[in-house]
């Protein structure tokens, strides 16, 4: 059995492994020596959320996040929010040391995985601009558009968009691709490193 409490603002109080299974919760602050003293004497607690081992799939500890992913289950996942890096090493090593059957490798983003997904918004994005300024411009000729359907189409959110005018629609996607722009240098100035533990699944 391993504890691990916290009195650290955004941090769960009580992180455990106990039993085969990973443990968190956040109870009253005048309730964690009680629950701690619970677990030690092995006594179940609803205060405290538990993964058993069995479930787990994952255990990623990304550089830089103040919390460690765990996925379980089928689709699942939860975070051990941890703020203080030692604290969040020391947890994630035991866990290393402590998973069966588990694996340990390191994924170090490329810069263009960890910029993919800003560049692709800023390709959509200077799709979108094209499109809507194409229809801004032909509707301050004189040109005259009419939606048919619902009206919940991609086309007629464009439309919508571009009956603001040239300027008001190069505003718009100026900022929109400067915060696109800006998501892509700096995840590509630090791309992400994770350390992961991968749990062979039971057979």
């Amino acid at each position: 059995m391993k504890i691990w409490k916290s009195n650290i603002k955004g941090d769960d109080k009580i992180i455990a492994y106990y039993d085969k299974t990973i443990y968190k919760g956040n109870p009253k602050p005048d309730e964690v020596e009680t629950v701690i003293r619970e677990l030690n004497i092995g006594k179940q607690t609803s205060s405290l959320f538990g993964i058993p081992q069995k479930l787990l799939k994952e255990v990623n500890f990304e550089v830089g996040k103040n919390y460690i992913e765990v996925l379980f289950g089928l689709d699942s996942t939860e975070h051990l929010k941890i703020n203080d890096v030692n604290k969040k090493q020391e947890v994630f090593d035991f866990l290393r040391n402590e998973i069966p059957n588990s694996s340990y490798e390191v994924e170090k983003y490329s810069k263009f995985k960890a910029g993919k997904k800003p560049l692709f918004a800023m390709a959509f994005i200077l799709i979108l601009f094209s499109w809507a300024f194409y229809l801004a411009t032909e509707i301050e000729n004189g040109n005259q558009y009419e939606i048919v359907g619902s009206g919940r189409s991609i086309t007629s959110i464009v439309l919508a968009i571009a009956s603001i005018g040239t300027l008001n629609v190069i505003l718009l996607f100026g900022i929109l691709f400067c915060i696109a722009l800006l998501g892509f240098v700096l995840k590509t100035k630090n791309p992400k490193v994770v350390h992961k533990i991968i749990i062979a699944p039971r057979l």
